[in-house]
This record gives structure tokens, C-alpha cells and sequence, in this order.
């Protein structure tokens, strides 16, 4: 869906999103019909056409009445699901509640996260990615394309995108890391983030297709 990472997802001169997102959970063409029914119907959504041979679905939305997330629920809703990874990471630069809210509002603007979420105490970031039906054939591209979306974003606000090995990811090209200062100067008092999830998955050969094996 949601043009994961690089981007399936087109930004059209009309304002409307596009994007081929892979569908599991389906079995027969009546499966097809009725998510597309669902997806039609859904507030926001301009146009949407599920192929069962392919397992996918064509969506284009208006990105100001409905999220990429929400369109995932509807998916949900129907019975079926929005293929998924996620990713846990190590974030510096964070040192308050403020700060973990700028963080989020980072993660949250990357193409193709759904969900993101920030615990100050550890200092990790958690984030659910929903790739593009191409970027499925291309894992390694995908990944890499992540991670350096990943590390502009959170240098974007002062942070520093240390990944999840503990090793700084393309430190110098997204810039120095934010400091004490970033703190002081860009964090007003914010509301507490809840605990980041548990669960991020590391890149391994094969990672995408392992975890289309178990759906």
C-alpha cells in the first residue's frame, strides 16, 4: 500500500494518493468483490480495485479526509489484511517527553508507516510499515530506502537515527544528531507517549518472503 517506502504512491497534481498494496488473507473472487465494495465505500477513498490473482489492491484516496491507516482498518474490517513489517530502532538525541513527541510526528510523516510510537525511557522508536506491492520484489532497496527516510526524518527534528544494531545509519549524510540544546530550544512540554511496541523485526535474507510464507 501506502507507497511503502520509495513509492508506489503517486502525488498527483489533483492532491489524490495512489498506491498497489498487497492483500492476504483472500481466497476466491467473492473475497475480491466485497473488499473493493468496502474500500469504495470508505470516506475519502476516490477509487479502489482488488485483483485476487495478484493478491493486491489499486487504492487512490484523498489524503486530507483518510489515512493510509485507515484505510488498513477498513481492509481489516472486511476480514482481510494489509501486508506488514515492522521495525524497532534506537533513536539519540531524546531526552524528554517533548522530544519523544517530535520524534513520533517524524516517524508518522514517513511514506508507508501506518503506526509509530516512542519510548523515552529506552530511547527506542517502533514503527509498522506498509511497502508498496513492488517494493515486495526489491527487499533490499526497500530497506535501504527505509532506513535512510528513517534517518533524514529524525535529523529533520534533531534526532539522530542510531538503527537497530546500536550503529549510527547514515550519520554523515542526513547531518549532525540533535543535542541537550534541541531540547531545550525545539520541545515545548508535551503529553506522555505510551510504551513503543514490542516486536521490531531486523533486516535477514529472505525477510519478505519469509513473512508472506506465514500468512
Amino acid at each position: 500500500y501506502l507507497q511503502g517506502i520509495e513509492t508506489d504512491m503517486e502525488n498527483n497534481s489533483d492532491e489524490f494518493q495512489s498506491m498497489r498494496l498487497k492483500i492476504t488473507g483472500m481466497h476466491c473472487a467473492n473475497c475480491a468483490k466485497n473488499l473493493q465494495t468496502a474500500l469504495s465505500k470508505r470516506d475519502g477513498v476516490i477509487d479502489a480495485a482488488v485483483d485476487i490473482t495478484t493478491e493486491s489492491a489499486d487504492i487512490k484516496w484523498d489524503p486530507k479526509a483518510v489515512t493510509l491507516a485507515e484505510i488498513a482498518d477498513t481492509v481489516s474490517d472486511t476480514g482481510f489484511s494489509v501486508f506488514t513489517f515492522e521495525k524497532k530502532m534506537h533513536i539519540g538525541g531524546m531526552h524528554c517527553a517533548g522530544c519523544a513527541k517530535r520524534a513520533k510526528t517524524g516517524l508518522e510523516g514517513i511514506n508507508g508507516v501506518i503506526f509509530a510510537d516512542i519510548n523515552i525511557t529506552d530511547n527506542s522508536g517502533f514503527i509498522k510499515v506498509a511497502p508498496s506491492y513492488s517494493d515486495l520484489e526489491d527487499e533490499e532497496r526497500c530497506y535501504a530506502d527505509l532506513e535512510d527516510k528513517i534517518a533524514a526524518s529524525l535529523s529533520k527534528y534533531g534526532f539522530e537515527y542510531i538503527g537497530d544494531d546500536g550503529e549510527a545509519v547514515s550519520a554523515a549524510d542526513v547531518g549532525d544528531a540533535g543535542d541537550g540544546d534541541a531540547c531545550a530550544v525545539g520541545c515545548a512540554i508535551g503529553d506522555k507517549t505510551d510504551d513503543a511496541e514490542e516486536g521490531g523485526k531486523k533486516k535477514i535474507p529472505g525477510f519478505f518472503h519469509r513473512l508472506l510464507q506465514k500468512k
